[in-house]
């Protein structure tokens, strides 16, 4: 009876929800942004990632959102976040964070940032480069004596431009290619329009927040076949838990859940629907141009601190 209470709430938002998209108006193009040039000069700075996170509950779903689509209305983003409310709430006993957490403190989710400013407070031209690093062959110690190297098997992410004002960095668009470590399962994902606000110093990075958008290929052929593989791992070893997943997503009652189940699933249809149009009819990045949503925005927070490791020069700010 509880669960049923559950579905009958989300169901009743959705409806509240598809009743507002239905009578919103068409999106007014965003206004035109002045990119920021890279620094020629300036301190280096590195950093690793020692908490990432990703958002379980409305308040941080809402805390890690940002302006993505670079909007007029200046409305923050994080569809990412309501999929993830609802696998939580409808299914008690998903660990999310918590696998996570440990994959990060394992030294097996390596999320490497080079900052380079004059001024560490404030500087109107700062560049902030997101690498991905090798596993760890020890857990890290995340107190500054860390070392790591890059996966040369990822690309290399071009910097992401900004500015520091009072030790608060902001930047972006950009792009950038980005490891995440859902349900158990380790995915590599392609941001467009990637934005980055966080509070900087030399000690670190507190208040990190890393939004972008998932192109609607890149969500259903990367995130949700993740993410039905995760819950199926979960079917697997708690019992518990298994009844209300297969209850709630198997439709067709063979046991396993399917990325077209996900897709067709009530519960997940408006949260698993794109919610940006950041790309134009040629597939160039253009935001708000054809009134087409054909990106799912993903909000992240993180908190970095200081490591070595050797940035490539091509692209080291």
């Amino acid at each position: 009876m509880k669960m049923k209470n559950v579905f009958a709430a989300v169901n009743t938002g959705m409806i509240l929800l598809l009743l507002a998209a239905c009578g919103a108006l068409k999106p007014t193009p965003p206004p035109t942004q002045t990119p920021v040039p890279l620094p020629v000069t300036g301190v280096e700075y590195y950093f690793v990632t020692n908490k990432l996170m990703i958002p379980t509950t409305q308040e941080q779903a809402q805390a890690f959102a940002l302006n993505i689509d670079g909007d007029a209305q200046q409305k923050p983003d994080n569809k990412f976040g309501d999929l993830f409310i609802l696998l939580t709430s409808a299914v008690q006993g998903i660990e999310l964070q918590s696998s996570l957490d440990q994959a990060v403190n394992a030294g097996q989710v390596v999320t490497l940032h080079a900052v380079k400013a004059d001024d560490a407070l404030n500087d109107p031209s700062v560049s902030w480069s997101i690498f991905q690093g090798q596993k760890s062959q020890t857990a890290p110690n995340f107190d500054g004596s860390d070392k790591f190297a890059l996966d040369s098997a990822m690309p290399v992410n071009s910097p992401i431009t900004g500015s520091l004002t009072n030790g608060h960095f902001s930047g972006g668009p950009g792009t950038a290619q980005v490891q995440m470590f859902l349900m158990g399962q380790l995915v590599d994902v392609n941001l467009i329009g990637v934005r980055l606000e966080s509070d900087l110093s030399a000690q670190g990075c507190v208040n990190g927040k890393l939004g972008g958008g998932v192109t609607t290929e890149e969500f259903r052929g990367k995130l949700l076949p993740t993410i039905a593989d995760g819950l199926n791992q979960i079917t697997k070893v708690n019992k518990t838990a298994a009844n209300t997943l297969l209850q709630a997503f198997d439709s067709d009652k063979n046991g396993t859940i399917s990325v077209q189940e996900l897709e067709s699933n009530p519960l997940l249809m408006i949260a698993i629907s794109p919610d940006l149009d950041l790309l134009d009819a040629s597939g160039n990045f253009n935001p708000g141009q054809d009134g087409v949503n054909d990106s799912y925005s993903v909000g992240l927070g993180f908190t970095c601190v200081p490591a070595t490791f050797t940035a490539p020069l091509e692209s080291a700010p």
